[in-house]
């Protein structure tokens, strides 16, 4: 790969953000079925484009949206240029992304887990707990995964633990109930 193509992935991979991943191929037509890391399958209705990257990372491939519709809680996608089983049987494990203008627009108390990634998360009392590293979905609620004082933490995203989130600032201020932070020790 040149130097060229490789500063045009990395300038590409600012503007994009991961909504999913390629589980398995559906039918025999070339489509795949997707597991959705919104829990909103119904949004990619809406997106004309996404991008697939490989499991292991690399480039990025474009591909146009031929039509779309919801299976329980994961999307079923056709795309451009995706016309059989062995096609699609390529793109198993491949993320999934979008230009992050595409997103849709969030309320005021929502966010996205791509601008909770990296946060410094203290609690109430100025603790300093460690670094969002991963995020995660139960079926009750998001799950935060702070890695720090030598451990990682679980840490539900409900706000009754949330109390602020700071995305310029880079930190997350948690109240967290009696234990919670003693579970992982």
């Amino acid at each position: 790969m040149s130097l060229n193509t490789d500063r045009r992935d990395r300038e590409l991979q600012n503007d994009l953000v991961m909504i999913g991943e390629v589980v398995k191929p559906h039918g025999i037509r070339g489509e795949i079925k997707v597991y959705v890391f919104s829990e909103k399958p119904r949004n990619f209705k809406q997106y004309k484009e996404i991008f697939l990257q490989g499991p292991t990372g690399g480039s990025t491939e474009s591909f146009k949206v031929v039509k779309s519709r919801e299976q329980g809680k994961l999307a079923i996608l056709q795309l451009e240029n995706v016309g059989t089983r062995e096609t699609a049987e390529d793109l198993q494990g491949c993320i999934i992304l979008i230009n992050k203008a595409d997103l849709p627009v969030l309320d005021s108390d929502e966010y996205y887990w791509q601008q909770l990634n990296g946060l410094l998360v203290v609690t109430d009392a100025g603790q300093e707990i460690g670094r969002v590293t991963k995020l995660f979905n139960t079926t009750a609620h998001d799950i935060m995964v702070v890695t720090g004082m030598g451990q990682e933490f679980m840490i539900p995203v409900q706000g009754n633990i949330i109390k602020e989130i700071d995305e310029q600032g880079g930190i997350i201020i948690i109240s967290p109930p009696p234990g919670l932070l003693d579970i992982n020790k």
